[in-house]
């Protein structure tokens, strides 16, 4: 082999070597920097609030003018932290009464009251899919509903809320809400004045 040839080789050899090696470089560097933006997380702060209207209920128990028994109401303000470099998504929160071992029970998502330009809309939008930019909070106004004749026959106690969601990957997250202290009993619940962190997750959850 001769000296040229030699050369060239070692040139070939050393144009592959810088060709990987830029490869893994931007490879690697776009690793760090899609973990960096993902590396934050989800905080989220609930405040029982009372109703915006209707002469401002406190959350508790109430008769219904459409359905036999009494419903219970939980109006709430939803503050959301994202401290991760995306957006993320939070798709259909909600509230569920919860005893045990037994099934919870979903509460229904109110989505507006009035018509027009003096809508009151909850969620986003009248969506409880709530989206939050990247390194930013929002607060959300939401309004739940449980109605005494959807809980099950001979199963109409219960002792706390959870609040879930769905992430981006259709994983649910549960978080212990509250403990409720009676049931079913006509009249507002003791009010909250502090923020709840809901930071106390409940695995058996469904």
């Amino acid at each position: 082999m001769t000296p040229d040839q030699i050369d060239t080789i070692i040139s070939a050899g050393a144009g592959l070597a810088g060709a990987i090696i830029g490869a893994v470089s931007t490879l690697l560097a776009t690793w760090l920097n899609k973990k960096l933006q993902t590396s934050g997380k989800i905080s989220l702060f609930a405040k029982i609030v009372h109703k915006p209207f209707g002469g401002r209920q406190a959350w508790g128990y109430y008769t219904s003018n459409t359905k036999s028994g009494l419903y219970m109401l939980v109006p709430l303000w939803l503050d959301v932290c994202n401290t991760s470099g995306i957006s993320r998504i939070l798709r259909n929160v909600n509230l569920y009464a919860y005893s045990g071992e037994k099934e919870p029970v979903p509460f229904t998502q109110i989505q507006r009251y009035g018509d027009g330009e003096n809508a009151i809309r909850f969620g986003e939008n009248e969506s409880y899919t709530l989206v939050v930019p990247d390194n930013s909070a929002k607060r959300f106004e939401m309004l739940f509903i449980l109605h005494e004749n959807r809980m099950p026959v001979g199963q109409k106690e219960f002792d706390k809320l959870i609040l879930t969601y769905f992430d981006e990957k259709n994983n649910i997250h549960a978080f212990y809400f509250t403990d409720i202290s009676r049931c079913w009993v006509k009249g507002a619940l003791p009010e909250k004045l502090d923020w709840i962190v809901l930071n106390k997750k409940c695995n058996n959850a469904r």
